[in-house]
């Protein structure tokens, strides 16, 4: 029976308890409560959870409920022995009031006043609604937790995980979700309640975070900005916290310590791996100032610091760009210098791009290990590639030496391929920078003042020295320079000095191969030729020859108003030698006069030209011995084949005497079509080619005139046929053999006179003139003994009646026993073989084959 105990009103419609009719019955019916309670009749609540459980209405029929029925319920399960049923019938029923409308308890939160504010981050979790219920639904924790409510921290904090990895996948975290959650974990902080490992994780690593680049990051990848960060900011593009109007406001500056918990970089110190990845630096480096740069410095230094390792390779491209200033202006950090006590012992702080110190101050040599990590050069031993590449902007010539010394100091070495220049100056401050190869160390004969820049002219010895080993700069002209200095004289018509000359032929003597041979050939077009005066023409080469017959040269040097042979130094200077210059000559393309010349000779009848013995002009052992004398005295120091040569070219020729002068006519072509032609009538004439010594014969019955014209004659044109190549010998060599030729070149006279002119016969000179003679002896005495022979054979034949043939084969038998020592050549041996033949009637032999 119903009465007035609150529960009834509650559960009237929530379950099926039999209450009777008070409509039916009336109000009479409560005045019968004592004798329905004698029938059975249940009169009061009387704590009866078991019979209300009993009756309650069937789970589809289960909706909302009051705040009462709800605590009823509550009540109910909280004094029942058995949950099951009870639990069963509401666990899926959304009876629970929440801030999300009616939620099934397992859809439910109960929020706890210390950790609660965990559920109220997102609006995504049904809080019961205790303004609802009041704070009574605070009493039956237990019994929501059995009907599925979440109730516990634990709980609460697995379900918040998955809620914020799902916002934060999807970027939806805001303002006012950070704000809150970062509340919530400040109070949280003050409590025994901790967050679990998976949410820790999670907040950890997922992007939750908005930065000021406009994306989200994880905390560890956040900065949180601070007055430290207002120095390196202008020069970076750092990942700071959104503390803009726009989104989480100035508010979040108030949670650094959660921040800071969650891994948010809040100190500078800290932050140099943020700095080292966002590094910006403006496109014009004026903006960038002292502070921005010892800001980047301190990163660096912490940086090195705790990482040990070299600087990431991106942040030095991005530094790679012209952002320190330095005396050369704004230059990237591979590019500068950095002044310090070491360099001043070679160098001045403007001499290269050097880091202004003035700008930065002093200071900056204190972050000498940070600027090199960025490639900046500290090690005065490691700045020579660019210093040398700074060069060229200098035109101070002081400053430019004191880079070369400091370059040869440390041995610097030009790469292959650099460009590096040569500075010449005109005064202190002015010059022009030209290429090695236009430049040579020395100029020792001065000839290339205006082909090559001569370096000695500006630079002490040990700076020539490191420009021949850094920068390749040839210590003295080449052939290839020689040739172009040759062709700027044949080209501007210039008349050579006798020095200018010498250098010039000196250098090629010197440096004479088959190369020079080729190239001399290729190159020169114009000679040096003999033009009478101190000066020296170049001529073209086709019309200058080497006068290897002197007399020719004496011949057209006489008929030509222009010069046509080859010069060479009078005298002859050991450094230049006559015959090699004139061999040089020959190579690259100067032709002798005698082989130049068209000789013809006038014709003679038979009887004019008749061949003599050499002895017959005094070409005997006198001559031979004064002429070896005078070949091996200390003036010509002519080696010993060259004077055995000498000697044979003389005893080779063949003698050939006229009774008048032989008229010889010479012509000479040139290659403007001009011909030169001569005659003369020489006295004696020396024919190299030929091998022939024409001469006139001798009167010596025109008295002593006669003999020294003759001697005259005689001794120049032997002089000048043994030393045509060494012409400042000629006249002494002349002087002597006309001497010698007045006294018939008498032995005896001759060994006197060498005395007097200090020459000798030497045992290897002695020895080959001894050999020569027996040789022409043997000869002479051959010939003699076969005219001889012949004569007693042709005796015999008249005696004997035999014919001329066994005349000539007596002859022949004769000879040849002469030749090999078997009969001595006497008239009386000839007589008496001639008499044995006739007496004894013997045949004589006949000559074998």
């Amino acid at each position: 029976m119903e009465d007035d105990h609150p529960s009834h009103g509650v559960m009237i419609f929530h379950s099926d308890i039999p209450f009777i009719d008070q409509n039916f019955y009336g109000d009479e019916i409560l005045n019968f409560t004592r004798e329905l309670e004698m029938l059975g009749v249940v009169i009061g609540f009387n704590q009866s959870y078991e019979f209300v459980v009993d009756n309650l209405k069937s789970p589809a029929y289960i909706s909302a409920l009051t705040a009462k029925s709800g605590l009823f319920l509550l009540k109910c399960l909280q004094h029942l022995s058995s949950s099951d049923k009870i639990v069963s019938a509401f666990k899926g029923k959304k009876f629970l009031k929440t801030n999300m409308g009616y939620k099934a308890p397992s859809e439910s939160y109960l929020s706890n006043p210390q950790w609660g504010c965990l559920l109220e981050v997102f609006n995504s979790f049904p809080l019961i609604d205790q303004n609802f219920y009041g704070t009574d639904i605070l009493l039956y924790k237990n019994e929501l937790n059995q009907l599925g409510v979440v109730v516990d921290f634990k709980d609460a904090a697995k379900a918040f995980f998955q809620v914020f990895k799902q916002q934060a996948e999807k970027s939806s975290i805001n303002k006012d979700n950070v704000l809150s959650f970062l509340a919530c974990c400040r109070k949280l902080k003050a409590t025994a309640f901790k967050f679990p490992d998976d949410l820790k994780k999670c907040i950890h690593e997922v992007k939750w975070l908005r930065t000021c680049l406009g994306d989200y990051r994880v905390p560890g990848d956040c900065i949180l900005f601070g007055p430290e960060w207002e120095s390196i900011s202008p020069i970076t593009l750092l990942p700071f916290i959104d503390d803009s109007d726009n989104y989480y406001g100035k508010g979040i500056h108030e949670y650094k310590k959660e921040l800071k918990g969650m891994s948010v970089v809040l100190d500078f110190k800290d932050g140099y791996e943020f700095v080292a990845a966002g590094i910006y630096l403006p496109t014009d480096p004026s903006n960038i100032t002292l502070t921005n740069v010892y800001a980047l410095l301190e990163c660096v230094r912490n940086f090195l610091q705790q990482k040990n390792e070299p600087l990431p390779d991106p942040f030095l491209k991005k530094v790679s760009k012209e952002w320190l200033k330095t005396r050369a202006g704004y230059r990237s950090p591979e590019e500068c210098l950095l002044f310090d006590s070491n360099w001043s012992s070679f160098l001045q702080p403007e001499d290269g791009p050097f880091i202004d110190e003035e700008f930065y101050g002093s200071k900056i040599t204190s972050y000498s290990k940070e600027l090199n990590a960025m490639k900046v050069t500290v090690d005065v031993r490691t700045g020579c590639s660019l210093l040398g590449s700074y060069l060229n902007s200098h035109s101070n010539f002081a400053t430019i030496v004191r880079i070369y010394s400091y370059l040869r100091e440390f041995n610097w070495v030009q790469d292959s391929g650099d460009t590096r220049k040569m500075w010449i100056p005109n005064g202190s401050d002015d010059g022009e920078w030209v290429k090695p190869e236009e430049c040579v160390l020395y100029d020792k004969d001065g000839l290339f003042g205006l082909q090559l820049k001569v370096l000695e002219n500006y630079y002490d010895s040990k700076l020539l020295r490191f420009f021949s080993n850094a920068l390749k700069v040839k210590s003295h002209p080449s052939l290839d320079d020689f040739c172009k200095l040759w062709k700027v004289w044949e080209c501007s018509g210039k008349r050579l000095s006798h020095r200018e000359c010498c250098a010039f032929w000196k250098f090629v003597v010197e440096h004479w191969s088959s190369k020079t041979d080729k190239t001399l050939a290729e190159n020169l077009l114009k000679l040096p030729v003999f033009s009478g005066s101190d000066e020296i023409l170049l001529v073209d080469k086709c019309d200058v020859f080497i006068a290897d017959d002197l007399q020719l040269k004496d011949l057209f040097e006489q008929s030509s108003s222009n010069p046509l042979f080859v010069w060479y130094p009078q005298p002859s200077l050991p450094s230049l030698p006559r015959f090699m210059l004139l061999e040089i000559y020959s190579k690259i393309g100067v032709r002798n006069i005698s082989e130049s010349v068209l000789k013809e000779v006038s014709t003679m009848d038979g009887d004019g030209l008749e061949q003599a013995n050499p002895s017959e002009i005094l070409v005997g052992k006198g001559l031979v011995k004064l002429i070896l004398g005078f070949l091996a005295g200390f003036s010509l120091k002519m080696e010993e084949e060259k004077r055995h040569e000498a000697v044979r070219s003389l005893l080779d020729l063949t003698v050939i005497e006229t009774n008048e002068p032989i008229t010889i006519g010479y012509s000479l072509s040139l290659s403007s079509g001009e011909r030169l032609k001569k005659e003369v009538k020489p006295m004696i004439r020396w024919e190299r080619e030929s091998k022939k010594l024409f001469t006139v014969k001798m009167d010596r019955s025109g008295g002593h005139r006669n003999i020294i014209e003759y001697a005259t004659c005689f001794s120049e044109a032997i002089s000048e046929g043994l030393l045509w190549e060494k012409e400042d010998h000629i006249c002494e060599l002349a002087e002597l053999i006309k001497l010698g030729f007045v006294l018939e070149f008498n032995e005896e006279a001759i060994e006197f006179l060498m005395k007097t002119k200090n020459l000798q016969l030497f045992l290897e000179d002695d020895s080959c003139n001894r050999s020569v003679w027996r040789c022409n002896s043997l000869l002479s005495l051959s010939k003699c003994s076969c005219n001889r022979s012949f004569a007693a054979a042709l005796a015999f034949s008249a005696r004997t009646s035999t014919s001329v043939l066994a005349a000539v084969n007596l002859t022949a038998t004769l000879a040849f026993s002469v030749l090999f020592g078997q009969y001595m050549h006497s008239q009386d041996s000839i007589s008496l073989l001639s008499t044995t033949f006739v007496l004894t009637s013997v045949k004589p032999p006949l000559l074998a084959t």
